[in-house]
């Protein structure tokens, strides 16, 4: 049954129910038959899937390869040290991603909402989650409406449906049967779940509950919309599994060749298979850069705590990465790029018209020039709503558009000092309302409303304070501006007035008109500049929204967003590949969208390779939210856009993901470096073992000495990347493209430069000091160890330079430098230490030599960065 075309007794015989509600025994056996009043979302906790997702990547992957064939081969400190590494990359991206869900689950339990039923012919008030089909229930001003409910009564009743629609002037509701068929935003004899009551009061019966009703409609769309990986995700997963089949191509080769020697010499033998099992292991502890897994997630937790500090609550730790690689933005109008604050602009009588300062419900600002300010005072005595402050948020009881005029009218100095004599309400019929008023001993009608059913009630019209005839000439005067204001995108009130004689009648005829005051929901003030921030730094922004094409087209100029303007309609008789054409073709406003038109716009952006954020507030937007690679959800929105998003705007500021842009792309340089400053030395480390293969050679070191490298010497600086400072170009920059790898083809070519620089001194100093012969073996591993901890220094200081990063602007790279040092000297100089590690003492001898291989390792390595930045400067940025 389509409840808005039925009639009520229809209604009430397909719901067992009456004007009077259900009894209470009825209510329990439909809540135990249908269940509560509640969406079926995803904010329940799952702490064990949280721990199982930070083992879900090819990194972590071949290191519990490595892991398990350490166990295998008894090698227990080296599986000790790699599970080590594993066990607390997991703890701090778990206890990150369970802290952010545990915030937004805080959030939710905020925003419980309570219901007036009637049951057993008593009032009552019961949480909306127990309210079921057939319950009447009652609403008045400010109340959230807690299900789907069919209208029995309606008096002056305004319903604001932005949350579902995206539009953001109140809707005007009625009781009346409806014949034909109509959008949800035309059914006006219904209210839906989570909308809220402006004006008026209402009685309705439930219809609909929980997942049933229109909201979670769309949260099951959202439950089912299919989850993108982050770009970050991608790229790492992409770099993993190519890191993975170069360790097996190795592994093959340099096992070939270990096997094709002792077999040619020796025959086969176990022996032989387990010295080139360790070798293996030893390879794959060198290739994978086991600190990268650890550096990721303290970079992403410490761009978490950046953004929390400028209130965006981040609740997916990988997508803090993913809105720096963002190239394009969808946006909500409603409340993110505006205030969601009607607020008067303009106001005209027959001699001038003026502008109206300031924005929102601010009372900051003037009329600029001079206006009767009988047209103020009329808007502030015709009127219903009230305006309160608490903990510096507005707080509008009744319809926004007379809040407008309260702040209009506290611009002007008009004082509410009138005594209201008599009402004649607003409704949808005559489109206007009309007071009695008592003004220094006489008495006056006040009248405000729709401009064309104003018109039809005055005959005259107020010429400075003199009432004159309304000719045509006039009137045609007074259509023009109220056109002229609608172009703009203006929402227009009239106002007019009468002094009554005499008999003191109560009646709306023959009233003189005053004025017009033109109304929008205007942009928040930090937008304008926020937007040409995101265009100077190559992001486009797209404007989705609910409200109609003007307007639409109007607040984009404002805000700067400009382009071919596209409504639903015109995008549901399109295929995907006009749809697409559009896009390309620089449409960046849509107008009157329904949520499978913003999938489809998302969907048709990503297919070209965008990487798409979505904001937004509403229930409408929360499909959007879970499809875009990353989801941007208001704080004041509501729960089922918070829990589809990655991000969560605790001030509403659009301001806060230009922020979180930069962040983003911060956190990437660092991580960026940290893969350069990892991999050359991995590199380094790899390129020594396979070269001493090939050459015959002992192994210059052993798989526990490359995991002290990697997770200590290698592992503990690039840890302190994650506090480095960002670049000043970072909002210059173009976003990196969607199919980039995590290096670009420059800082790939310097990784393996530098990772060839270290190799080439290193295995010069293994051979002088003796490590191709059998009694000089451990001394130069030793030696090569000391050298390779050392080279992690000079890799990292050369790649900080190559990002043009000073020298001493990170303490922490310092004090991990200083940190590794110190242990590396303990490692060689106490010998219970030592001899775990199978070390030998250093003398002055071997350590003049390390100097040398240093010294040459520096000359070459910072040449190497310098003309690989010349060349990068010289080349337009990749991505």
């Amino acid at each position: 049954m389509e409840y808005y075309q039925a009639s009520l007794d229809e209604i009430y015989q397909e719901l067992e129910t009456s004007e009077q509600g259900i009894s209470k025994d009825k209510a329990k056996q439909r809540l135990e038959e249908d269940g509560p009043n509640e969406l079926q979302t995803e904010t329940k906790i799952n702490k064990l899937k949280l721990l199982i997702n930070q083992f879900k990547s090819f990194i972590i992957y071949i290191m519990l390869f490595a892991l398990v064939l350490s166990l295998v081969l008894g090698e227990y400190a080296d599986a000790i040290v790699i599970a080590g590494i594993l066990i607390a990359n997991a703890i701090i991206g778990y206890y990150q991603e369970l802290s952010a869900q545990q915030s937004l689950e805080a959030l939710k339990q905020m925003g419980v909402v309570k219901a007036k039923v009637l049951r057993d012919g008593d009032t009552k008030e019961v949480d909306s989650k127990d309210l079921v089909r057939g319950d009447v229930i009652s609403l008045e001003p400010g109340d959230k409406v807690p299900a789907d409910a069919r209208l029995i009564n309606a008096t002056d009743l305004k319903v604001e449906e932005s949350a579902l629609t995206g539009e953001s002037v109140a809707v005007e509701k009625h009781a009346e049967d409806l014949d034909e068929e109509a959008q949800i935003g035309d059914q006006k004899n219904m209210l839906f779940s989570s909308t809220n009551i402006q004006n008026g009061t209402a009685k309705a019966v439930v219809v609909k509950t929980g997942m049933d009703t229109e909201i979670g409609k769309i949260t099951e769309m959202v439950k089912t919309a299919e989850q993108q990986l982050t770009p970050l995700q991608q790229r790492l997963d992409k770099f993993g599994k190519q890191l993975g089949i170069a360790v097996i191509i190795i592994c093959v080769i340099v096992l070939g060749v270990i096997g094709f020697k002792e077999y040619s010499a020796n025959g086969f033998s176990w022996e032989m298979v387990l010295d080139a099992l360790l070798v293996a292991v030893a390879l794959a502890v060198a290739a994978v850069p086991s600190g990268l897994p650890a550096v990721v997630t303290v970079s992403l937790s410490v761009g978490v705590k950046k953004l929390l500090e400028r209130k965006a609550l981040v609740r997916k730790l990988a997508s803090v990465e993913t809105l720096g690689s963002c190239d394009v933005i969808c946006t909500d109008k409603t409340g993110t790029l505006t205030q969601n604050q009607m607020t008067v602009k303009k106001a005209w009588t027959l001699e001038s018209v003026a502008e109206v300062e300031g924005s929102g419900y601010e009372a900051e600002g003037e009329v600029k020039d001079e206006v009767n300010p009988l047209l103020f005072e009329i808007g502030r005595a015709c009127n219903n709503a009230s305006l309160s402050k608490e903990e510096d948020e507005w707080k509008v009881a009744g319809d926004p558009t007379e809040a407008a005029l309260i702040v209009s009218a506290g611009k002007a100095k008009i004082e509410d000092d009138l005594e209201r004599l008599d009402e004649i309400p607003f409704n949808s019929d005559r489109k206007r309302m009309s007071v009695k008023v008592k003004k220094e001993g006489k008495e006056y009608i006040y009248t405000k409303g729709a401009p064309d059913q104003i018109l039809d009630v005055c005959s005259q019209i107020l010429r400075g304070n003199e009432a004159v005839e309304f000719t045509d000439e006039l009137r045609k005067e007074v259509s023009d501006q109220i056109n002229e204001f609608s172009e703009e995108a203006l929402r227009v009130l009239a106002f007019a007035y009468k002094e009554l004689n005499g008999s003191g009648k109560f009646d709306e005829d023959g009233l003189t008109f005053v004025g017009l005051q033109a109304m929008i929901d205007p942009p928040r003030p930090d937008v304008v500049d926020s937007i040409t921030e995101t265009h100077n730094a190559g992001i486009r922004v797209i404007m989705i929204t609910g409200d109609y094409k003007e307007t639409a087209k109007a607040i984009g100029k404002d805000v700067g967003i400009e382009g071919e303007v596209l409504t639903g309609k015109d995008v549901e008789g399109m295929s995907d590949e006009e749809l697409a054409w559009h896009l390309d073709k620089d449409t960046n406003v849509f107008a009157r969208v329904v949520p499978e038109h913003k999938q489809r716009i998302i969907k048709a952006l990503q297919e070209k390779g965008h990487v798409v954020a979505m904001t937004g507030d509403g229930v409408n937007d929360a499909p959007a939210l879970k499809k875009a690679d990353i989801g941007v959800a208001v704080g004041s929105g509501t729960d089922v856009a918070k829990e589809a998003s990655d991000f969560v705007l605790l001030d509403d500021s659009f301001t806060n993901i230009v922020h979180a842009i930069e962040e983003g792309r911060g956190i990437y340089d660092n991580i960026q470096k940290a893969i350069m400053h990892l991999l050359s030395g991995n590199l380094s480390e790899v390129l020594i073992i396979f070269i001493a293969t090939l050459l015959g050679w002992n192994l210059p070191l052993t798989a526990i000495m490359l995991l002290w490298i990697n997770l200590v010497s290698d592992g503990a600086p690039a840890l302190a990347l994650a506090v480095d400072p960002y670049g000043n170009d970072i909002m210059k920059r173009k976003p990196k493209r969607g199919d980039t790898g995590i290096l670009p083809r420059v800082e790939l070519i310097l990784t393996c430069i530098l990772g060839v620089c270290a190799t080439a001194a290193a295995l010069a100093l293994y051979y002088w000091v003796g490590g191709t012969e059998g009694d000089n073996h451990t001394l130069a591993q030793t030696t090569v160890f000391s050298f390779l901890v050392l080279s992690e220094f000079v890799l990292l200081m050369a790649v900080r330079s190559f990002f043009n990063i000073p020298l001493f602007t990170n303490k922490w790279v310092w004090i991990a430098m200083v940190a590794s040092l110190a242990l590396q000297l303990l490692l060689i100089y106490i010998p219970a230490i030592r001899d775990i590690f199978e070390l030998e003492t250093l003398e002055l001898q071997q350590w003049a030599g390390i100097g040398v291989a240093i010294a040459a390792l520096i000359v070459l390595s910072f040449s190497a960065q310098a003309i690989m930045k010349r060349k990068y400067r010289q080349q337009p940025a990749e991505g």
